[in-house]
Parts: C-alpha cells; sequence; structure tokens
C-alpha cells in the first residue's frame, strides 16, 4: 500500500514535510511503519497550490529517497496547500502516468488501498465515468478510476455525496464480479481552499489515516490547529496525532477540522 500526507496551513517549505521530518514522508517510502509494504519505491508525486488556482505538479517514477530533483525542488517551493504520496503499486505499470496526486482543474486527489479484483472490476467502473471526465484519464490504476468516477458524480459541488456514491458503485460493481479481494482506502481530495480525507473499508481492514500538527518552519500560526493528514505520524510526539476511525470523513478548513461518518 502507499502512503501519504495532506498539508493545508501557514506557508512553510515542502522539505519541512517532505524531508525534515523524524518519520518524514520520503523516509516512509523506504521505511513504511503501518503499511502492508515496508517500501512504496515505484514513483512519487507533489501537487502544491501557490498564486494560480490550478496546483503545481511534480511526478516521477523513480524511488522517493533516490531522486534528486525532488529535493532540490522540495527546498525552493514554499506553499500553504499540497498533497505527497508515494506509491507502492498493487498491480498496475509503474508509470509516471499512474503516479499520484492526480489533478483536474482546481482540485487534486490521491489515494492508498485497492479496489478488490481491478482487473475483473475495472471495465464496468470505468463505464460509469462520464465522457467529460473520461477524456482525462492518462493512467491505468483504480485511483484514478476512483477519482473520475467521483468527478462524475458531483465532487466539485459535493465532495462527501460524490465520494459515497462512488465507493457505492465500486462495491456493487465488485460484489456483481464476486470479487474475493476487499475494498480498501483513505482517499484525499482538495478544492486548494479545504481538504476532505477518508477512511473505508469492505473487510474492517482500511490503511492507516491520522491527523495532527508536526512541527514546522512556518513564520506564522495557523487559526486551524491541526495541519497535517497523514497515512502515518510524521513522528514520535503521539500526543500530536489522532488516529481516524474506519468509515469516517475528515473536512478541514481554515477554522477547523470536522469528522462525519460516511454514509455507507
Amino acid at each position: 500500500m502507499c502512503r501519504w500526507i495532506a498539508y493545508a496551513g501557514p506557508e512553510i517549505f515542502l522539505e519541512d514535510l517532505l524531508f525534515n521530518q523524524e518519520h518524514s514522508i520520503v523516509r516512509q517510502s523506504l521505511s513504511a511503519r503501518e503499511s502492508v509494504f515496508t517500501t512504496n519505491g515505484d514513483g512519487f508525486g507533489v501537487a502544491w497550490y501557490g498564486r494560480r488556482t490550478a496546483p503545481g505538479l511534480f511526478k516521477d517514477i523513480l524511488p522517493a529517497w533516490n531522486d534528486s530533483n525532488l529535493r532540490s525542488l522540495a527546498a525552493q517551493v514554499q506553499t500553504r496547500r499540497f498533497f505527497a504520496h508515494v506509491r507502492a503499486t498493487t498491480g498496475t505499470a509503474v508509470t509516471r502516468t499512474n503516479c499520484h496526486p492526480f489533478t483536474w482543474q482546481n482540485w487534486a486527489f490521491m489515494h492508498n488501498g485497492q479496489i478488490g479484483n481491478w482487473a475483473d472490476c475495472r471495465k464496468a467502473i470505468e463505464a460509469e465515468i462520464s465522457a467529460e471526465h473520461y477524456v482525462h484519464r492518462q493512467g491505468s490504476t483504480d485511483s484514478e478510476a476512483l477519482f473520475l468516477l467521483a468527478l462524475t458524480y458531483g465532487l466539485t459541488t459535493d465532495p462527501i455525496g460524490a465520494m459515497t456514491r462512488a465507493i457505492r458503485t465500486t462495491l456493487d460493481v465488485m460484489s456483481r464480479h464476486a470479487a474475493t479481494e476487499p475494498f480498501r482506502a483513505t482517499m484525499a481530495m482538495t478544492d486548494g481552499q479545504s481538504v476532505w480525507a477518508l477512511r473505508h473499508s469492505s473487510d474492517g481492514r482500511a490503511p492507516s489515516l491520522y491527523f495532527g500538527s508536526p512541527n514546522t518552519r512556518a513564520s506564522e500560526s495557523g487559526t486551524n490547529p491541526v495541519n497535517t493528514i497523514a497515512s502515518e505520524p510524521l513522528d514520535s510526539q503521539s500526543d500530536r496525532w489522532h488516529s481516524v476511525e474506519e468509515g469516517m470523513v475528515l473536512h478541514w478548513t481554515d477554522e477547523k477540522l470536522d469528522q462525519v461518518r460516511l454514509g455507507l
């Protein structure tokens, strides 16, 4: 399974979370603590927001720990919102188009987990994606398909409702195809302002998910005491991190972090 982090808060350099943490996302790419796969070396990606509406995007198939371009970029880019993801493929090809995050207009999305028996279910799930959004399909992952399916169902106006419907459709397709593998997921999505994240599975074994506030070099304080949602804590300070229950959705805004139960 993959590892990811979503940051939203006072302006920091990318390196403050990507590298300069006791258990940074780059360290997790080499030695994850709460993942089925210890090594997540099948590519990486970062999507960050600056002065433009659409996010910047940098992805590659090199392991995150071995990419000098990522380290150089992270030392220069400052941002208040970014997603970062390190990938461990569950069967699809190691290509740049299959690396997360995925973007569309001002939206970014990333996922950790799997659609059970994806090869069997793929055609039926992709058939549910609207022509308007399917034309933007670049890779072959179940993750990108979930993103486009959620966009089809109205992600831009009702993120929680769209993701709920996308998961329900996926579970229905898996049932029709008698999938023997489970659906497992943590996902995050953002419009560049708010962040939504969820944790769900069909077998009660969803990947880990936390929220908290690691130390950064931010020169100002945010109004929301929480600034990070992550697959794993970025340090060993347990009082800074809170585990997300299975079946829950997080909604981060500048002012607060709400938790609601997924309607499944």
